[in-house]
């Protein structure tokens, strides 16, 4: 079948306009596809965000996912992070998340899990996706639908996070935050693990409806009604989280955004002053979490950007802890993928131990300025503009690892630098360059898009 141009189908997932791109049938087909791929007679999990979308998508693929022989555990609304860790609960062989995450309102998509609670690597990725274009799809006897308790679903995740950190001192600090919970699956996941850490918490957006008061991708210029909550109020913190809730963006208590990046750096910080070990993280992610690593003597890898490159290369190293600069944080031992909750507690770990202000504890760290950005271009005008980037900065080091391309101008790995590459969940081409100075890191990303436009 002919594919809309605006399907972007990558490692992670598989995102679209509902009822343009993202048809019907579209999702019928990649469910079916998934559970040819995962083989007879296994048990899926099924999940959604709270987007208006999500109950039809989901109903057709548990038809499509039931037609292969696959036995269905509906999880319905269920934050990502929620239903990876209950693949592995219910020892299932994978499971379909269906969320576009932070993608505009008129989104949705697939997010395509295997039996370990990891997404699909690439050539997993293109197995499903040979399937999804042969029409090949298996038949087998008609598996049934199991619904799953929400509550159970909270308790175990809960168990498994509230294990890994220091519950008593975060109670005794008598916390306040304001949470942006920005009308997601984060609003049956995140208010749970507050009240069990005593912690006192005012919510906005928190109706479960998907009608999303704001653009839901939690970046400053989002979070308006967050840094005026935090500006009216005297909370500790503010945490915003994006529609699945695998993302979590701060606000310091005068309601400055401390900014997606920090959230990792200080998560890192955090663990790492404890737990002395292998930080894994992106190419496009600020250094400041690489010098946080650092700081306490701990190696970084740096991974493409996607989160199963980062989950996969944390297992390899053995990595304490780990995430991407979008505020995702990863905690291998609670599940092995991005989690605002974890990356919540930790940082109300880290407040009650410091007894530090938030943006305090932001400016223990270096200070770098990231910026990034985004532009439609083709495939052939970003390669041009990949060469000539390269050839604009000869004397550059070029990182190894292949991902668009990542320059660090002034000698390995250090500012300042600039990252090009295209998005795996947008059809635009992403620019990030980080430097001390904000008029120089502006400057490189003006740079950029100059090359990108030149390269029509």
């Amino acid at each position: 079948m002919a594919e809309d141009p605006s399907l972007i189908v990558s490692i992670s997932g598989i995102r679209g306009i509902v009822d343009q791109s993202l048809s019907t049938e579209v999702v019928r087909r990649y469910a079916a596809a998934f559970g040819t791929w995962l083989g007879a007679e296994t048990g899926v999990v099924l999940a959604r965000d709270t987007r208006p979308s999500g109950e039809r998508l989901c109903q057709q693929a548990a038809d499509a996912l039931e037609e292969a022989g696959c036995e269905v555990f509906d999880l319905g609304v269920c934050p990502t992070p929620g239903a990876k860790l209950m693949v592995t609960e219910l020892q299932a062989a994978g499971a379909i998340i269906v969320t576009a995450s932070h993608n505009p309102a008129p989104w949705n998509g697939l997010k395509l899990i295997r039996s370990d609670g990891i997404f699909l690597n690439g050539e997993q990725g293109r197995q499903v996706e040979a399937i999804f274009s042969s029409g090949a799809f298996r038949r087998g006897r008609r598996g049934g639908i199991r619904q799953v308790d929400r509550s159970e679903i909270s308790r175990r995740h809960l168990q498994r996070l509230l294990a890994r950190i220091d519950v008593e001192r975060i109670r005794r600090a008598r916390l306040k935050v304001c949470v942006d919970l920005c009308n997601g699956a984060g609003a049956v996941s995140i208010p749970p693990l507050l009240d069990q850490l005593e912690v006192e918490a005012t919510y906005i957006n928190a109706e479960p409806d998907g009608l999303f008061a704001h653009d839901p991708e939690p970046v400053p210029a989002n979070l308006g009604q967050l840094r005026s909550a935090m500006r009216a109020g005297r909370s500790a913190a503010g945490f915003a989280i994006d529609p699945d809730a695998d993302r979590i963006a701060l606000v310091g208590e005068r309601g400055e955004s401390i900014g997606e990046d920090y959230t990792l750096a200080l998560a890192v910080d955090a663990v790492a002053s404890r737990r002395p070990g292998p930080v894994v993280t992106t190419l496009s992610t600020s250094q400041a979490v690489s010098d946080a690593a650092r700081a306490h003597g701990c190696p970084v890898s740096l991974t493409p950007v996607g989160e199963i490159h980062v989950v996969e290369k944390m297992l390899e190293e053995r990595a304490v802890v780990g995430g991407e600069g979008n505020g995702g944080v990863i905690l291998t031992e609670v599940h092995p993928g991005r989690d605002a909750a974890v990356g919540a507690a930790i940082i109300l770990e880290a407040l009650a131990r410091r007894e530090l202000a938030l943006s305090a504890l932001a400016a223990s760290l270096p200070a770098y300025h990231l910026e990034k950005r985004k532009m439609t271009c083709s495939p052939a005008q970003l390669e041009r503009a990949l060469t000539a980037l390269r050839q604009s900065y000869r004397g550059a080091f070029v990182h190894p690892v292949k991902d668009g391309s990542k320059l660090y101008l002034k000698g390995e790995l250090a500012c300042p630098w600039i990252h090009l590459r295209a998005s795996n969940t947008e059809p635009v081409v992403r620019i990030c360059a980080e430097s001390e100075k904000r008029e120089e890191a502006s400057g490189l990303c003006d740079e950029v898009e100059s090359l990108i436009g030149a390269a029509e």
